[in-house]
């Protein structure tokens, strides 16, 4: 049997070692030491602050979910 496909991007958490600015809202500071959402794309790294990268999960949750009760019906 093969194995199931993945449906996420290569997702981390990791720690900023200097203060940078968030890849979706160039407002949003992340500060040396602060978690943040490291993104694969390609062979580099987008960066995102917590406050982004919680709205990013919580919207991929409902999409997953709704695309599940679609599969369901």
């Amino acid at each position: 049997m093969a194995r199931p496909r993945s449906l996420t991007l290569p997702l981390a958490i990791d720690t900023a070692l200097k203060r940078h600015t968030c890849q979706h809202y160039g407002k949003h500071l992340i500060e040396k030491g602060d978690q943040r959402l490291k993104v694969a794309v390609g062979r580099s790294y987008e960066h995102y602050c917590v406050a982004c990268a919680r709205k990013f999960i919580v919207q991929a949750i409902e999409r997953l979910q709704e695309l599940d009760a679609q599969l369901e019906a």
